[in-house]
Formats: structure tokens, sequence, C-alpha cells
């Protein structure tokens, strides 16, 4: 489990910054974690969930995921934003333990925090892709869990599940 200096963003951008070709973008990889524990209070949508972590609550974004927005104060519904929200509701009901894993970059403009979300060893942001759900999203620096999206989003296009089934008209 990562300690609040570890989470500190000054410090993981100079850990960052000890890689070469700065310019270049060519640096290594986010270091690896046991990640934070968290309790899952509230699934927001497709792609955003509130837990419960170290007495507070927060929100949590999965990385490199993005799915249909719902209807909400500041969105429209889009096709099948309802059921990609339904879905990680039921993967991560309230009370549910998960693990969340940080890359480069731990928030995003909006005070999010940015990660990829574990229930056991599976990765949520790519069973959301899997189900034909959500779409890859690549915001540099953070491509941590990018590959394993990509590829549960390929698997979703070639069954035709989710946002790829025609009878969904989406």
């Amino acid at each position: 489990m990562t300690t609040t200096a570890d989470r500190d963003p000054l410090r993981r951008g100079l850990a960052a910054l000890g890689c070469a070709g700065l310019v270049l973008g060519a640096c290594a990889p986010a270091e690896e974690s046991d990640g934070d524990l968290a309790t899952v209070t509230y699934v927001v949508d497709g792609d955003t969930i509130r837990v419960e972590m170290d007495g507070e609550e927060v929100a949590v974004r999965l990385l490199n995921l993005d799915t249909p927005e719902k209807d909400g104060p500041y969105t429209e519904a889009e096709c099948l934003g309802v059921e990609a929200t339904a879905f990680l509701a039921d993967l991560l009901p309230p009370g549910t333990e998960v693990r969340l894993e940080e890359d480069v970059e731990p928030t995003d403009r909006y005070g999010r925090h940015l990660a990829g979300v574990y229930l056991d060893d599976l990765l949520v942001n790519a069973e959301v892709a899997r189900a034909g759900l959500g779409v890859p999203v690549l915001v540099r620096p953070n491509d941590r869990f990018h590959d394993a999206v990509v590829a549960a989003h390929e698997e979703a296009q070639a069954a035709s599940r989710g946002l790829y089934d025609p009878a969904n008209g989406c």
C-alpha cells in the first residue's frame, strides 16, 4: 500500500523527472505498487465512482476508459450511458472493497483521483470495455492501463457486444 508521501504530487513528479528524454516524452512507466484500498460508496456513471479512502469520500475516474454519458445536470444521455452506469454499479455495489492503482498524474483537472480500479485481481477499467460499454482513451502521461483497455475493447468489438451490437442502434 502506498503512503501519503507516495501520493504527494510533488514527490511523484520529482520521481517522474528521474527519467531521460523528458522533452521527447520518453519516460519510464509508473512505479508499480500494491495500491490503496478503498470502499465504494456510489457509482456516478460508467467511468466514475465515489469511494471512502483514508476516512474521506473521493471521486475516482477510471483511467484509460471513456463511457457514454447518462443524463445529468451537465450532460445529455448518450446511447448506452445508463447501461454503462448500471454495469459498473452491478460490478461495484456500495460497500465493495477495491484497490486503486495510480499512474503518473494522480488527479485530473476536476480534482478526481485517477486510477486503475481492481476488484481482487480484476481490472474493472478493462471489464467495462470488455462489455462493450466503453472505449479506450489516452491522456498522456497516464497510459498504464491503456493496453489492457484496448485489448478488452477489441474483444467487445469482435463479439459485437454493447456499443457494437447492431441491435442497440448506437
